[in-house]
């Protein structure tokens, strides 16, 4: 026990300390937001951050990362059954088919797949030959076409969209030929006709609704909008703690999950906002920073997708609370209500945590301006 704890300081402490304030300010916030609905949610948010600060205290010593590499290809597919187990048993909230009732817990396989998927991304390009060529490209992007479609039909977009993202960072910094990048790229614009037609109705209106949140301020504009209001009325210092307005007379819908930030900002206005922005930034740089400076090639590969999807999808989040995306139910990391998404975003700091902790040990770090000549 002496031992471990010892190992516990030598832990990055950028990349703990940062999470632990989002795990924190978690708790804090959604009590905020749910209190006056849902008596008891904060206590179930404090048993999934209880369970997330033993997951980054003490695994990242006693698992070692490359273990998870053997595995990868059993976790993808794991992943790939949970999401087709969804289809036929999966239970209905708000229209969507997102989630498997365990009884004790409702596990979301989308969340699954997003890690899986790093995982096993990271492992497969970290086994090829570099650069990455165009038939490795097309094996790595047809397995991540799989989750994709199948998240996407639940219907997902938004988490669909962050499963394939990472893989897509990965492969650009496998060296892989740019000019194929941009083909794709191109293809997708090209293909956007055909995609609008394929969208679902509410995807379709979600869309227009960004662009025009005017043309129908009390349907499906009506989350923009009040997001936008609850952020503004909390000016630079906020309204103060539970006394939002907008969140605890529901005006603002799924305070607790994916508009938690405009309910931060209503109560703790924009120094605090700024805040948290800056928190999720710095964590994103500090963890691809970890990955430049090792020199095994897994563990690198995996801190450029963890850094990527917890940047992406903090991005896109906070992008939608404030009016600057579409609406995609899309949960910020660490602070938003819901087990799934936690504890598999602390299973990446955990991995994180590890991969600076071996490799530090095991002496393969090495100047970052040498980072990417693998």
């Amino acid at each position: 026990m002496f031992n471990l704890f010892k190992k516990i300081k030598q832990a990055d402490p950028i990349v703990y300390l940062l999470t632990a304030f989002l795990l924190i300010w978690s708790v804090i916030n959604i009590y905020s937001a749910s209190y006056h609905e849902y008596s008891n949610l904060y206590i179930k948010q404090i048993v999934f951050v209880s369970i997330a600060f033993f997951i980054i205290t003490f695994l990242p010593f006693l698992i070692e990362y490359r273990k998870f590499g053997y595995i990868s290809f059993y976790l993808y597919l794991i992943s790939i059954i949970l999401l087709i187990l969804v289809k036929f048993f999966g239970v209905s909230i708000l229209g969507a088919k997102r989630w498997i009732n365990l009884g004790f817990f409702q596990l979301q396989p989308s969340e699954v797949a997003k890690f899986s998927m790093i995982i096993f991304s990271a492992y497969f390009i970290s086994n090829t030959k570099l650069p990455l060529s165009f038939k490795d490209f097309l094996k790595i992007m047809g397995l991540s076409a799989i989750p994709f479609m199948l998240i996407y039909s639940q219907p997902d977009l938004g988490s669909a969209i962050l499963v394939v993202l990472p893989v897509l960072v990965m492969v650009f910094l496998a060296k892989f030929n740019i000019k194929y990048i941009i083909g794709f790229v191109l293809t997708g614009i090209i293909l956007s006709p055909f995609i609008w037609t394929h969208l679902k109705d509410y995807q379709k209106n979600r869309i227009i609704a960004f662009l025009n949140p005017e043309s129908d301020p009390k349907g499906t504009a009506y989350h923009i909008i009040q997001s936008k209001i609850a952020i503004g009325s909390g000016m630079l210092t906020g309204k103060g703690y539970l006394q939002g307005s907008q969140s605890k007379y529901y005006f603002l819908p799924e305070q607790h999950t994916d508009f938690i930030y405009a309910t931060i900002g209503e109560e703790w206005g924009f120094v605090v906002s700024f805040l948290i922005l800056t928190v999720y930034f710095i964590l994103s740089l500090r963890i691809f920073y970890i990955g430049m400076k090792i020199n095994e090639l897994f563990g690198k590969f995996l801190c450029y997708g963890i850094a990527s999807i917890i940047g992406f999808q903090a991005f896109i989040n906070i992008a939608m609370n404030v009016g600057m995306a579409p609406v995609v139910g899309v949960p910020l990391p660490f602070l938003s209500y819901g087990g799934t998404a936690l504890i598999m975003f602390s299973l990446m700091i955990m991995m994180v945590l590890n991969i600076e902790y071996i490799n530090k040990k095991e002496g393969f770090r090495f100047h970052s301006q040498d980072a990417l000549n693998y």
